[in-house]
């Protein structure tokens, strides 16, 4: 009898996971579908933001003064390209946000904090990138020592604004462990285990 009764108990407990499992899937393949054009859209302006930094490089690498580039408009062009990787930014975390209700709390995919994250990284990069305006404006015809260091800033700016495309990515990496059924409290084991 007994027998029965945790044979009875492992096919519910089973059937549980796998619906869980199904559910999971569901809402994976639902949400890779709705952020798959903010995803592609992404890359194409990282693509041409890239392209923009490169144009940034070779112009240092002749010696181009910074003031220069400044007047050429590329920055007002990386801050336009800025703009629109912040609009599909905040897409993609509405998104998430919808993802993130489809799934149980035990999913590794199921990670609320991150939206805080990343609407903080979101909000800092918007503020950073409004701010390349006044930048551009306050270079002087004669500071080319204050164009340089402005130059730097506005790299580094692109580098942070390129760090939200990947932000899109990093999100899926919890794929794998949930389509192999593993639950938080296994992969917090496990990682338990392996410091160890």
């Amino acid at each position: 009898m007994k027998y029965i009764k945790r044979t009875l108990l492992l096919a519910a407990l089973t059937a549980t996971s796998f619906a869980s499992l199904a559910g999971n899937q569901a809402a994976i393949a639902s949400f890779d579908a709705k952020t798959l054009p903010i995803t592609e859209r992404s890359q194409v302006i990282t693509d041409k933001q890239l392209a923009l930094m490169e144009e940034f490089n070779r112009m240092t690498e002749t010696q181009t003064s910074a003031i220069d580039m400044f007047k050429s408009g590329k920055v007002q062009e990386l801050q336009q390209l800025g703009e629109q990787t912040l609009v599909e930014a905040n897409k993609f975390v509405d998104e998430y946000q919808i993802f993130l209700s489809q799934l149980p709390e035990t999913s590794t995919c199921y990670v609320p904090e991150n939206v805080t994250e990343y609407q903080r990284m979101i909000a800092e990069i918007t503020e950073a990138n409004s701010a390349l305006s006044t930048v551009a404006a306050s270079v002087g015809d004669n500071d080319e020592m204050g164009a340089t260091m402005a130059m730097l800033n506005v790299q580094m700016h692109a580098g942070r604004i390129s760090s939200l495309v990947q932000m899109f990515q990093m999100v899926k990496m919890c794929y794998m462990t949930d389509a192999m059924g593993m639950t938080k409290a296994d992969v917090e084991r496990r990682r338990a285990q392996q410091n160890n």
